[in-house]
């Protein structure tokens, strides 16, 4: 991606408009290869810092979002990143892939020492990687997947995932009856990659049928919407797949609309374990399929140990639990956010986070 020349006046008015967010702060380190997985993973900042590291976010519109960059903060906030990372920026540019485009484009020119990119785009942000690239700035991609040959990666949900959810709930279902699938933020490359993975599934369970698939935007106040106008419609379904995130909204419209509870799929939020534990009585059966919220602290940690010159993997992948109904009950803790997904910590990737730590970021 190539840049042009800008006066500082209009640098200044650029990141006063995108409302860039410092948390805690810049760095020094000499230049030097990284131990990477091939040549376009070469030449980038280390040293001993402290080092400034940037958090460009896409889409920030769910509690998901807010408990990746809440894992980041708590990480950053524990020795020895305390010590190490001085700043870390943090930008939320929405669904544009231009204005994330933007955001990237000013870390750079703030001469931070790495990023952590959730991105909008499956290749949109690859000018920018490759910009970041050729600066010396490792760039680590983090629940949303690139193609850039420039990127690290730290995976979370995708194909796997919704194979996996799907597979579950189609046993609790008997492998028969009429569903409704409500799905993620349309468009987004996970998103796609979920609905790869369940159908291929369904596929296998002929006798599964789909009533509608629907966008439910991972957010549970749209989910509730969406399938309160689902239930005027069809007067009989057997059950709800939802990619997670929108679960506890599909439960509320079921009560609002005082309908009989159905099995319901979707992540490891607390609010929906113990939504499970209060009505699996009155026919609520719950699949919670765990979600990588500590993908992005995953990210962080690998963009210190590249910038110490340390060596580390290309590629992460993601690792998720199954929780059945009678697991989901004995996850549930009152004493917790109904928003907080439960699977803070990743500790055969070094990161230990308890869910008080996560909780106390989480505005």
């Amino acid at each position: 991606m190539q840049r042009k020349k800008r006066s500082p006046i209009l640098v200044v008015i650029a990141l006063a408009a995108m409302g860039i967010l410092a948390v805690t702060a810049v760095s020094a380190g000499a230049t030097r290869s990284s131990h990477s997985a091939g040549n376009s993973l070469q030449s980038i900042k280390a040293g001993k810092g402290p080092w400034t590291i940037g958090l460009s976010n896409g889409y920030y519109g769910n509690g998901a979002r807010v408990q990746l960059e809440a894992e980041v903060k708590a990480l950053a906030a524990q020795q020895p990143y305390k010590s190490l990372v001085k700043k870390v920026i943090y930008n939320n540019a929405g669904t544009s892939v231009a204005a994330q485009i933007a955001a990237v484009d000013q870390m750079i020119g703030q001469h931070v020492d790495a990023i952590i990119l959730d991105s909008n785009s499956l290749t949109g942000l690859n000018p920018a990687i490759a910009a970041a690239h050729k600066a010396g700035i490792p760039v680590v991609a983090s629940n949303d997947k690139v193609t850039s040959p420039y990127a690290y990666q730290v995976e979370t949900v995708g194909k796997s995932f919704g194979a996996t959810m799907m597979t579950a709930f189609a046993k609790v279902l008997g492998g028969k009856g009429d569903i409704v699938i409500l799905r993620g933020l349309a468009g987004n490359a996970v998103d796609a990659a979920e609905a790869a993975g369940f159908h291929s599934v369904l596929k296998k369970n002929p006798n599964i049928h789909i009533l509608k698939e629907t966008p439910g935007d991972w957010a549970d106040s749209t989910a509730q919407k969406v399938m309160a106008d689902l239930l005027s419609q069809y007067p009989k379904i057997d059950g709800v797949f939802t990619e997670g995130g929108m679960q506890q909204g599909v439960v509320r419209a079921f009560q609002a609309a005082h309908r009989p509870l159905v099995p319901v799929s979707g992540t490891d939020e607390n609010g929906f374990a113990c939504q499970v534990k209060e009505l699996h009585g009155q026919g609520l059966q719950g699949v919670q399929v765990s979600t990588a919220m500590w993908a992005d602290a995953v990210a962080f940690k690998e963009a210190v140990a590249l910038l110490q010159g340390k060596k580390v993997p290309h590629f992460i992948p993601g690792s998720f639990v199954v929780w059945n109904t009678a697991q989901s009950i004995k996850q549930c803790n009152p004493k917790y956010s109904p928003s907080l997904f439960l699977e803070v910590s990743a500790p055969k990737y070094g990161v230990n986070l308890t869910p008080e730590q996560v909780l106390k970021y989480m505005h």
